[in-house]
């Protein structure tokens, strides 16, 4: 046995879930929909490159996406460790690593398969009749997003793996999303406004300012769309000329997102008495 035998079985186990059929519904909805949208109140010319950065899908992407990350995760292993369940699995042939990989694997694969179908759709209906297909580009962008999604569901993995009881679980799981999606750009808007207030900037905030905002996961994802798909795109990070700010140093630290909290989870994992 290894982890795709878990793998396999997370990913048929989330359909079970109500809540995360119902989020999975709406953001494969806010997909096409956008898809729909983007050649009536966009401007020409109409490609799938430049639908990335449609103000409708981001915005639905940005908010949607680690929500289902976190409904996917927080219980991926505090649910079986507070039924004892833990502690019979692990007496199979499965190693620690092996569950914390499949877990990972087959709940970020509930999500993906659903996010690509749609992001397919959408990228039908921006391309037929009038528009084109920018294939490369738009494949990228769509890896680009399944990651984003599984940044967010490793987050509330970790959590869960570093818990004892699911209430605790559920609280950093989702005070993460708070934290990381509403609070960070809230404080970072309310942190200019009151610099610029006071006179001590005029517009955006100084750019090592810029480069601590710009570390939470979903600034760099957008980042990443702004700098390497929307052309002229306009931001703060694209005004600087900082190399930190740049969209080549956020791709690495995305990716470190992508490994890091998991990886600190299972390490503290290995070592614990269940």
């Amino acid at each position: 046995m290894s982890w795709t035998t878990i793998a396999r079985r997370e990913y048929a186990a989330t359909g079970d879930s109500r809540a995360i059929r119902w989020l999975l519904a709406l953001l494969a909805g806010a997909c096409i929909l956008s898809g729909y949208l983007y050649p009536v109140l966009g401007s020409e010319p109409y490609t799938t490159k430049a639908f990335v950065g449609f103000g409708f899908l981001t915005g639905s992407i940005d908010y949607l996406l680690p929500l289902i990350g976190v409904f996917l995760g927080y219980g991926a292993i505090v649910t079986e460790r507070t039924s004892g369940q833990l502690t019979l699995l692990l007496s199979l042939p499965y190693s620690r690593r092996d569950l914390v990989v499949g877990k990972l694997v087959g709940r970020s694969l509930a999500f993906a398969t659903t996010l690509v179908a749609a992001l397919a759709v959408a990228g039908a209906l921006v391309a037929y009749p009038f528009g084109s297909l920018s294939l490369g580009w738009y494949l990228a962008f769509v890896a680009l997003t399944v990651l984003y999604g599984v940044i967010f569901t490793g987050i509330a993995t970790a959590v869960s793996i570093l818990t004892r009881s699911k209430h605790l679980a559920t609280a950093g799981s989702f005070g993460a999303y708070g934290l990381f999606v509403p609070v960070w750009g809230a404080a970072r808007s309310a942190l200019r406004y009151g610099l610029e207030s006071i006179g001590l900037i005029d517009g955006a905030l100084p750019d090592p300012a810029l480069f601590l905002f710009g570390l939470n996961p979903v600034t760099l994802y957008d980042r990443l769309v702004a700098g390497f798909f929307v052309d002229g795109g306009a931001s703060a990070y694209a005004e600087s000329n900082a190399w930190y700010l740049s969209e080549w140093l956020a791709l690495p630290l995305f990716l470190a997102w992508v490994v890091v909290p998991v990886a600190l989870g299972h390490l503290r994992f290995r070592n614990t008495d269940l």
